[in-house]
């Protein structure tokens, strides 16, 4: 899963060879290899990231996958729909809603909701990076 992570340091051309290690319990260890690899991350750079203040979000179960395609499709046909009632004409629209202010409010709540479904899978689909500069927890 080693694609799932963007090195975004400024010495991209600079290869990680330095070994820091850190005495861990066995449960703390199989915690931490847990973690890293619901986020898709090797344990090195899940602890790097860490490391910066920076909390990766945990990837997707193949369950949650399947929802998630779901939902893409159910956005792929609000769109249509949308698409579809623009191309309309008045009158059409009219026998169809037989109310104006009704099809102009369902119009714009339609659009909102493909909106927010389009700005959660954007979000979703975003990859855990590990950051350039370390933040400190006063910032």
């Amino acid at each position: 899963m080693k694609e799932d992570i963007k090195n975004t340091s400024d010495s991209s051309k600079e290869t990680r060879n330095v070994f820091i290690g850190a005495k861990v319990t066995p449960s703390q260890k199989e915690q931490i290899k847990s973690l890293a690899e619901q986020c898709g991350m090797t344990v090195s750079d899940y602890i790097l990231s860490r490391a910066y203040n920076f909390k990766p979000k945990a990837r997707l179960t193949r369950k949650e996958a399947v929802l998630l395609q779901n939902l893409d499709d159910c956005r792929s046909d609000l769109v249509k729909y949308t698409s579809a009632l623009h191309g309309m004409s008045t009158k059409q629209r009219m026998v169809m809603f037989n109310q104006i202010p009704f099809m102009v409010g369902w119009l714009k709540e339609l659009g909102n909701v493909a909106e927010s479904v389009c700005q959660f899978l954007n979000a979703v689909k975003e990859k855990n990076k590990i950051p350039s500069n370390p933040k400190s927890e006063e910032e």
